[in-house]
C-alpha cells in the first residue's frame, strides 16, 4: 500500500515517516512525499491545490496523510476551524483519500511525549509532562533545554522515539486509531 505524506516542511514529513514505519513496516507500506518544495503557510494557497492534484495523479497513493501544526492550543477554536477547512479542501483534491494529523501545538510535542529519548540524545534533564498537548511552543522548550537542538534534527530524533511512548500523546493516539481503521 502506498501512503503519501504532505507536511509543512520536509523535516516534518520525514520525521513522521520515521515514526510510522515502526508500526507500518516497509514490507507492507510504501511511504512517499508530496509537495516537498512547498513549506509552511504556502500549503494553504489555491496554486498548491493544483500541484497537489498533479503529484497525486502521478504517484497514485492509496492514502494521503496531511500533517499540519495547529500553532496553538486545542482550545483555540479559530485555528482549529482554519485547519479543518484546509483539510476539507485539500482532501477533496485527493479524491477524499486523506486523513489528518494535526499536531497540537507543534510536531515537537511528539518528542515531548518520549522526552527520555531526547534527554538521552542531548544530555538534557527535561521532566516528563502529563499532557504534552498543553505545552505552548514545544520547539522553543527543546531549544532552550539544549543549544545543540535544531528542528532539522527531528527526522533523526523521530527515528529513535519509542512508538508506544508517543502513543501516550492523545492527538497522536487518535490519529493512529483513525489510520488503523483506514488501513483495515
Amino acid at each position: 500500500m502506498k501512503i503519501a505524506l504532505v507536511g509543512e516542511a520536509p523535516n516534518d514529513t520525514q520525521a513522521i515517516k520515521n515514526l510510522l514505519i515502526k508500526r507500518y513496516t516497509k514490507e507492507k507500506f510504501d511511504f512517499v512525499f508530496l509537495l516537498q518544495r512547498i513549506n509552511g503557510s504556502n500549503l494553504d494557497s489555491q496554486k498548491t491545490k493544483r500541484f497537489l492534484r498533479v503529484e497525486f495523479e502521478n504517484q497514485k497513493p492509496d492514502l494521503v496523510i496531511f500533517i499540519r501544526d495547529l500553532d496553538a492550543l486545542l482550545s483555540d477554536k479559530t485555528n482549529i476551524e482554519e485547519r479543518k477547512l484546509y483539510y476539507t479542501e485539500f482532501n477533496s483534491v485527493v479524491d477524499k483519500k486523506g486523513i489528518y494529523l494535526l499536531n497540537i501545538f507543534e510536531i515537537e510535542a511528539l518528542i515531548l511525549a518520549d522526552i527520555f529519548t531526547f534527554n538521552g540524545m542531548y544530555q538534557t534533564n527535561i521532566e516528563t509532562f502529563l499532557d504534552v498537548m498543553l505545552i505552548q511552543q514545544p520547539k522553543e522548550l527543546l531549544k532552550n533545554a539544549s543549544k545543540n537542538y535544531n528542528e532539522s534534527h527531528n527526522a533523526a530524533i523521530f527515528e529513535k522515539l519509542e512508538f508506544d511512548k508517543v502513543m501516550e500523546c492523545k492527538y497522536f493516539n487518535e490519529f493512529i486509531v483513525k489510520l488503523d481503521k483506514y488501513l483495515n
